[in-house]
């Protein structure tokens, strides 16, 4: 398990698949309406529709939440994907506005073409939304913002940190996973420890034991040995019993009744 797991991150970080990244920034240009004297001077532009709810807002960066919320959507990823082009991508203020009127495309991809790809794709999208957005009640394109490109996307440059990020989660996966083989092999070498150990007998037999196990008066499963054993047994008990018969009682003289 320790060689896979070095044998994985050296793949990781030398041969696996690159990830890289393509960026845009994209200014939001407010619609040069007419001033009052121009529509005295000229009463057809009054007559010209200017109703974007965007311009009657206070707040500037309104409009740039709107179209972050509607390009981050699940569905804007899917069409994306369904595309070909890459389906992680961020859509963002600039740290750099204060007033929220510069958004950061940044999209990814598994090639640097395809990166580009995305985040001109995003761009256009962008475009298309901005217009979609403001022109809700028939506002004239006079009296609609504008995106205009500051940045981008030039050329893609490949994130080393989603390489690194995939080498810990795999220099960890591998660690847990030596961790858990030792704890199993220690386990079955303390359960082998531990069994009790059942001699099995020997498959051979003697031919002295087989032939005394025939014989008349012995006892079967014993050899030579035992019948001798058998005899001097029974010799030693006879010797025993003419012993006792040879003997004389002598009565004890303590157990004699006293004289009075």
């Amino acid at each position: 398990m320790a060689l896979l797991t070095i044998f994985a991150c050296v793949y990781v970080m030398f041969f696996a698949q690159r990830t890289y990244e393509a960026t845009m920034t994209y200014a939001l240009l407010s619609p040069k309406t007419p001033t009052e004297a121009e529509m005295r001077a000229q009463p057809e532009l009054a007559a010209i529709n200017g109703d974007n709810p965007y311009l009657r807002s206070g707040d500037r960066a309104l409009l740039a939440q709107v179209l972050i919320t509607k390009l981050g959507a699940q569905e804007t990823a899917e069409q994306m994907k369904s595309q070909g082009l890459g389906a992680e991508y961020t859509v963002g203020q600039s740290l750099s506005s204060g007033s929220g009127m510069l958004l950061e495309l940044s999209a990814s991809g598994e090639t640097p073409a395809q990166a580009v790809d995305t985040a001109k794709e995003l761009g256009r999208r962008l475009k298309t939304t901005l217009h979609e957005v403001q022109v809700i009640n028939g506002a004239d394109d006079s009296y609609l913002y504008s995106a205009l490109v500051i940045d981008g996307p030039g050329q893609a440059s490949e994130i080393f940190s989603s390489r690194l990020r995939t080498l810990i989660i795999v220099a960890v996966a591998g660690a847990l996973l030596v961790f858990v083989s030792v704890s199993v092999a220690r386990s079955v070498e303390v359960a082998r420890t531990r069994r009790p150990v059942v001699e099995k007998p020997a498959k051979h037999v003697d031919r002295d034991q087989v032939r005394n196990a025939e014989l008349p008066g012995s006892r079967p499963g014993r050899g030579e040995d035992s019948v001798r054993q058998a005899g001097s047994v029974e010799s030693v008990e006879q010797a025993s019993v003419e012993d006792d018969q040879d003997l004389v009682t002598v009565p004890d003289r303590e157990s004699r009744p006293r004289r009075s």
